[in-house]
């Protein structure tokens, strides 16, 4: 295909994909959706599965929900939807919103289901609405067929969902034949359920709202001024035979079973809404079929045939089509049959008089269960809170975001932002905040530390050894209280339970400080906290998993172990992770995000650290002549002395670390600034200690710099000194020399008895002092870093390594 394909690692740098095509769709194989993810978008035809049969509308198989057991039937697995997309229009940041905040719940059910259960874990659908006198008029408008229109849109939703990594199971077009059949089984079965009595012939005379597609009383058009109240475009006026049905009849029967079910309308403020309007004015019966148009299903036979359904009878069904509910769609549905009635309706609160008051009269009609909740989110609102519009100018639209943003950031944010069912004001700088809050600094942070701590002290594998004397986290409190928050579909609650568990990882790791417990004596405890870590982090990545999937994909990718069920994962944080098994450091899970702002004042930093490079490069310059022509003319009165020492020739000194860096293009090196006491302010150094070090530890390190070395170009760096370690025989242990954490930054280090000044640096590259110098360099007993076996020291004492003796330091 021509458009950029979705991104499939978890690395910030890559996440965000400018020049996304809206209107294409892509092969679901092609994406990693991540674990748990379902079947992903495995059905999005227009078209009947090729192993449904032809069944008519009313003929039910042995999938069915039937009379007999509607209420009693054993169901298996959690059933989730989404409101289908209209199709008059293109995706926006609702669709997103709803769509993701859905799909972190269908990862959560999948992760919550427990493996011994069996059956199903989760089944979650989304899909269309294709009908309506709003389409038919847009495509009349434009010269179109509707299905070209609503092919249109579908394609832009369903692309929309492919780029968020929505996993749904299946994805109904209300233009569907499947959908017909159950539509029209559905109509049929209300009236056999009633004896005929529900759905009747008359005349329907009031008010039309197209836009909303919506039947508007006398009283409510006149409090509008008989206008639609967003748009201002007028009503219609309808009067045309109409087939009826008799929700009055179901009104006392309702309002008991919200009265009855608290968690029937979530969040609870909508469920005494609901309650205070049906309340003050009892239920009318409802029109359900239209003759004006025909771009609409059509009554099944033995109607009159010049009727369609009202668009919301035929969309409400596709929720029953989703897992052929009515068992119209052939044979072998039953497991999905099973699955109904819904565990939960996720819709916006603008559709909350449609499912919580004519969804439930009809399938009470039909004799069919009610869903277990119907769950109505807020809307989308710009930064300060206000309705996005287009003539105000502050619409955000999903993909522009996007294209900045890693899918995880986006995800992560709209979950975590706002508390889940109130109104949620879209803050691209908040996003930005929180992605380098939270994915980078606290999560990035923890995985990177951990995997190099135990490349460093384990070897790159699972140590064996006993569990920590204190626990890491009190893993099973935290996945109770997870568990309850999204159950509760709390969904901001659950994203802080996951972030905080991150947290207190990271505290622990910092508390031990493995890297400080120098010597063979410690190794095994170094390996005890790196392996406690390591199962800590393999636990969170699962309560993560829901909202940011491709992280927390690659954190069990890491790991090199799949996730389980939260209920099977040990919760003393012991076994979940077999002995030997590789850990992979790999890059970096995500990577600062700045704004534009911030990019343009980051040239103009490096720009003007160019200049002061420049211009320190002329002093340091002018100083080394300086000092080259005084060792010339020292030289004409008798060169430097023949007895001093090689080792004060050369001029290392105390430094502090004041800011480490990956190397853009170096996979082994570190870039540095590191304070020597110079008034010039910090050098640039490069070393090669990446491979064991952390940036942790780097910060703020205490380290002894070689300041007279010529400058060189490191991969592309200008590196003006080198930092002083201690390495094994065989290379793989590298240890840096350390002065104690009192001596003075900027001190030159000494050895008793020994005198000079330091030579240029020509003259170090001249008489190859350093070499010669470099010989004598090695670890001495207790690590203390030594020359020919004089130990170096500042004021402060001797200069050491963690553990390493008998090492060449270089």
């Amino acid at each position: 295909m021509s458009e950029s394909t979705p991104p499939t690692s978890a690395t910030g740098a890559v996440g965000a994909t400018a020049g996304y095509d809206r209107w294409t769709l892509r092969d679901p194989s092609s994406i990693s959706y991540g674990y748990y993810s379902g079947s992903a978008n495995k059905s999005s035809s227009n078209e009947l599965p090729p192993s449904a049969s032809a069944a008519g509308a009313g003929t039910a198989s042995s999938a069915a929900i039937s009379n007999d057991n509607a209420d009693t039937k054993q169901k298996k697995g959690f059933y989730i939807t989404t409101a289908i997309n209209y199709t008059n229009g293109p995706a926006h940041m609702g669709h997103a919103y709803e769509a993701a905040s859905a799909d972190a719940i269908a990862r959560f059910a999948r992760l919550n289901h427990k493996s011994s259960d069996g059956g199903i874990d989760c089944y979650f659908v989304t899909g269309a609405d294709e009908h309506g006198e709003k389409i038919a008029k847009t495509a009349e408008k434009e010269g179109k067929a509707p299905i070209e229109i609503c092919d249109k849109y579908v394609a832009g939703f369903q692309c929309l969902n492919q780029r968020i990594l929505v996993t749904n199971d299946d994805y109904v077009r209300t233009t569907s034949a499947r959908h017909k059949r159950t539509a029209q089984a559905l109509w049929n079965r209300v009236c056999t359920a009633s004896n005929n009595e529900d759905i009747y012939l008359d005349q329907y005379s009031g008010w039309y709202n197209v836009k909303e597609e919506t039947f508007v009383t006398d009283s409510e058009a006149e409090l509008c001024n008989f206008c639609d109240p967003t748009t201002g475009d007028p009503l219609k006026r309808v009067q045309e035979a109409s087939y009826f049905f008799k929700m009055s009849k179901y009104h006392d029967r309702l309002v008991e079973h919200i009265l009855q079910n608290e968690v029937f309308i979530r969040p609870e403020g909508h469920r005494n809404n609901i309650l205070t309007r049906l309340n003050a004015d009892r239920l009318r019966d409802l029109s359900i079929s239209r003759t004006t148009f025909d771009h609409g299903i059509p009554v099944p036979e033995g109607f009159d045939s010049k009727h369609v359904m009202y668009v919301w009878f035929d969309a409400l069904t596709n929720y029953l089509t989703g897992v052929d509910a009515l068992g119209v769609n052939g044979e072998g549905n039953e497991a999905l049959a099973s699955l109904w009635p819904a565990d939960v309706h996720i819709i916006g609160k603008d559709i909350l008089w449609f499912h919580t008051v004519i969804w439930p009269c009809i399938l009470m009609s039909a004799n069919l269960p009610l869903p277990k909740t119907v769950f109505a989110h807020g809307f989308v609102n710009d930064k300060d809170g206000k309705k996005m519009s287009k003539s105000v100018g502050n619409v955000v639209d999903p993909h522009d975001m996007l294209d900045l943003f890693d899918v995880d950031s986006f995800r992560w944010y709209l979950c975590k932002e706002a508390p889940y069912g109130g109104e949620l004001s879209f803050s691209e700088e908040n996003m930005r905040e929180m992605h380098n809050a939270d994915l980078v600094k606290t999560l990035g942070n923890l995985v990177q530390r951990v995997t190099k701590l135990c490349e460093k002290y384990c070897g790159g594998t699972i140590p064996d050894v006993p569990g920590p004397d204190a626990k890491v986290i009190d893993f099973d409190q935290v996945r109770k209280t997870y568990v309850a928050e999204m159950e509760a579909y709390a969904l901001e609650g659950g994203a802080n339970v996951a972030i905080q568990a991150c947290r207190d990882v990271n505290g622990y790791l910092t508390k031990e400080e493995p890297w400080k417990l120098s010597g063979d004596e410690f190794a095994e405890k170094r390996q005890v906290i790196v392996r406690a870590t390591l199962e800590a982090v393999y636990a969170v990545a699962h309560l993560l998993l829901p909202f940011i999937p491709k992280g927390a994909s690659e954190i069990f990718k890491k790991m090199n172990t799949p996730p389980k069920s939260l209920w099977d994962i040990d919760p003393e944080l012991r076994d979940n992770l077999a002995v030997r098994t590789k850990i992979d450091v790999g890059s970096l899970l995500y990577e600062i995000n700045k704004s534009e702002e911030e990019k343009e004042l980051s040239k103009a930093e490096a720009s003007n650290k160019k200049k002061q490079s420049y211009e320190e490069a002329q002093r340091l310059k002018k100083e080394k002549k300086a000092k080259e022509i005084a060792a010339s003319k020292a030289a004409q009165v008798g060169d430097d002395a023949p007895d001093q020492p090689e080792f004060t020739k050369i001029d290392i000194r105390v430094g502090q670390i004041t800011k480490v860096w990956h190397h853009p293009e170096a996979d082994k090196l570190f870039c540095e600034e590191i304070d020597v006491g110079e008034e010039g302010g910090p050098r640039q150094i490069a070393s090669g200690l990446r491979e064991h070090y952390t940036l942790e530890e780097m910060e703020g390190r205490k380290v002894l710099v070689v300041c007279n070395l010529k400058a060189a170009k490191i991969v592309g760096f200008n590196s003006n000194g080198m930092v002083l370690a201690a390495k094994s025989d065989d290379g793989k242990q590298v240890e840096i020399v350390s002065p104690p954490a009192d001596a003075p930054v900027g001190e030159r280090v000494f050895i008793h008895g020994l005198t000079g000044e330091p030579y240029s640096s020509a003259q170090i590259k001249k008489k190859k002092v350093w070499e010669s110098v470099a010989k004598g360099l090695k670890t001495g007993d207790n690590g203390v870093a030594t020359w020919d076996g004089k130990e170096i020291v500042t004021s402060a004492g001797v200069c050491s390594a963690a553990s390493l003796v008998g090492a060449p330091i270089s």
